[in-house]
């Protein structure tokens, strides 16, 4: 099953395929093997890294993302394949036509998800050694049931002030070009993103016409959106890793640690799954929602309901 990360982050490698593995050389030499079917996506971080057209033919026809990173581990980059579904036409028709009701309802519930897993984070990660952190929880809670079409009053983001700093205390803000602690989730947001786009293109829906994110300039806003739900569930990793390390640095072990979200278990209506199951059961419920004009949209949680 699809449940590792390919990084290259050395300089000098060539990436090919040979018999269904990709294949990473440093100069004539083989020194990974990796077969396909165990890659959920593979993400570029050096700067001198060569790849094949046969490596990225084989990446799209297995509809695995090829990420390629820029500064302070935030893709610039997104290989995706452009037809990976065998009714491709027939769902972005459906998506095309979505109207803005719809959209605006699935927003809803994406926000009110996100919402809901930020409490959880909080009462998962930092209650069992601080009780003053239950009012955070309770005033996330009471925002998520206020969530209107289309969030028209911005509960996300007045959930956002209130749940950093419960998170990882008053004097942190989240920056995407920071280092520390804003390094670690820019690394496990792009895993999870990845993860996002791959499902949506399996789903035979086209990642760039989001239901909110709309910037001209992004080809993965439908990825974008779909994936808020799950980034309280890389905030409960680079937490744990904090709490275990006095000093933060995005290295090997701490990447690996990060990508374990990959085989971590999460809940949906009581059943545990790991992280690709439910991120596609969740790009096929935005389809199954613009068919039926209601929203048939599900997420997993930190814990079981």
């Amino acid at each position: 099953m699809a449940s590792h990360i390919l990084e290259i982050a050395e300089n000098n490698r060539y990436l090919s395929i040979a018999h269904g593995n990709v294949c990473v050389k440093e100069q004539e030499k083989i020194i990974a093997r990796i077969p396909l079917d165990m890659l959920a996506c593979v993400m570029l971080t050096a700067q001198g890294v060569t790849v094949s057209k046969t490596f990225l033919m084989s990446m799209g026809e297995a509809n695995i993302p090829v990420l390629i990173m820029g500064s302070n581990y935030l893709p610039v980059s997104m290989a995706l394949p452009v037809s990976s579904h065998y009714r491709h036409l027939i769902v972005a028709q459906e998506q095309v036509r979505a109207g803005e009701v719809i959209k605006k309802q699935i927003w809803q519930k994406i926000v009110i998800e996100k919402i809901r897993n930020q409490a959880e984070a909080l009462e998962k990660c930092v209650l069992p050694h601080d009780s003053a952190v239950k009012k955070h929880v309770e005033k996330l809670k009471f925002l998520a049931q206020r969530v209107r079409s289309g969030d028209k009053d911005n509960k996300e983001g007045q959930a956002a002030q209130i749940y950093w700093q419960a998170l990882f205390g008053r004097g942190f803000l989240r920056d995407v070009e920071e280092e520390g602690i804003n390094s670690f989730l820019n690394y496990g947001y792009a895993v999870v993103r990845a993860v996002c786009a791959r499902a949506l293109c399996a789903s035979g829906l086209l990642p760039l016409f989001g239901v909110h994110h709309h910037n001209q300039f992004n080809a993965f806003c439908l990825a974008d959106d779909i994936m808020e739900p799950f980034r309280p569930f890389v905030d409960c990793l680079v937490y744990e890793y904090v709490q275990k390390n006095e000093v933060l640095v995005l290295d090997t072990q701490a990447k690996r640690f990060l990508s374990s979200i990959l085989q971590n278990p999460f809940y949906l209506q009581k059943e545990e799954s790991t992280l690709l199951p439910l991120v596609l059961k969740a790009a096929q419920g935005i389809y199954k929602s613009y068919c039926a004009k209601e929203v048939l949209l599900e997420f997993p949680h930190l814990k079981e309901q």
